[in-house]
């Protein structure tokens, strides 16, 4: 990264976090992986929608690589989550995809994949229960087999439609 000029101050381009990934799920074996993958914000911000789907794809490509190096390999298979979400929303139409926040229509609606042996294969889902960033980190933590929300009660507790799965981990009570 020191040797590659950047285009965005604060944004790692997709490709290092990508390679970094795989070479800690190589080298840590981690039962959870989350990913916030960001080129596709900038790109948009920028107006390049064809840079906006080259960074998308290139993430579908990124994350197919991802699981099926964990479902390769015998100590993942069966055993690792991903989660996958945006830093925010973005709005709709021909102007607002470019942007998010309060004043942009349809940006307050934000994107999360999960996929993992604990979780329930729901497809895409977009008439449910709003979930807010708040409870990623309940999430994250209820799959691993903690309870964050009860340890910071201002948090959000963990999506529960996420945590139908047949072997997934409780949280202590």
């Amino acid at each position: 990264m020191r040797d590659t000029t950047p285009m965005w101050e604060d944004l790692t381009y997709d490709s290092f976090l990508y390679h970094a990934a795989v070479d800690y799920v190589n080298r840590k074996h981690p039962r959870l992986v989350f990913l916030g993958f960001g080129e596709t914000d900038e790109w948009a911000h920028a107006g390049r929608y064809d840079l906006y789907l080259t960074a998308a794809h290139h993430v579908d490509e990124f994350v197919r690589h991802l699981w099926n190096l964990t479902q390769s390999m015998s100590q993942y298979r069966g055993r690792t989550t991903f989660i996958l979400t945006a830093d925010h929303g973005r709005g709709t139409g021909p102007k607002g995809w470019k942007d998010h926040g309060e004043k942009v229509d349809g940006s307050e609606g934000d994107w999360l994949a999960v996929l993992g042996p604990y979780t329930p294969p729901m497809g895409e889902r977009t008439k449910v229960q709003p979930i807010t960033q708040s409870q990623i980190a309940a999430t994250i933590a209820a799959l691993l087999g903690e309870d964050f929300h009860s340890a910071f009660p201002r948090s959000g507790p963990a999506i529960a439609e996420l945590m139908t799965g047949d072997a997934a981990p409780r949280a202590s009570r």
